[in-house]
């Protein structure tokens, strides 16, 4: 997350209260500042696969510290996480 360009990214599968199925977290890295984005998980029944859905929240963090301590409060365990 702190090596991350501006261009690049990390998509996390959440556990994050509110959103369904645990959310999508998008994390990003802009302007210097970190901005960490949940959203609902949706599942496709008929592909059996998730999608990213609405009820977007948006989080901006000035330094790394800051955004991993809000992040690890929403990430589900074990990580899994891509990197774009």
């Amino acid at each position: 997350m702190q090596a991350m360009d501006q261009d690049e990214g990390i998509r996390i599968v959440g556990e994050a209260e509110g959103f369904e199925n645990g959310g999508f977290i998008f994390v990003a890295k802009s302007g210097g500042r970190y901005c960490i984005n949940i959203c609902d998980r949706i599942l496709d029944p008929d592909r059996n696969e998730y999608s990213v859905g609405g009820n977007d929240v948006w989080l901006y963090f000035e330094t790394f510290e800051e955004a991993w301590a809000k992040l690890k409060t929403l990430i589900k365990n074990p990580i899994e996480a891509y990197s774009y």
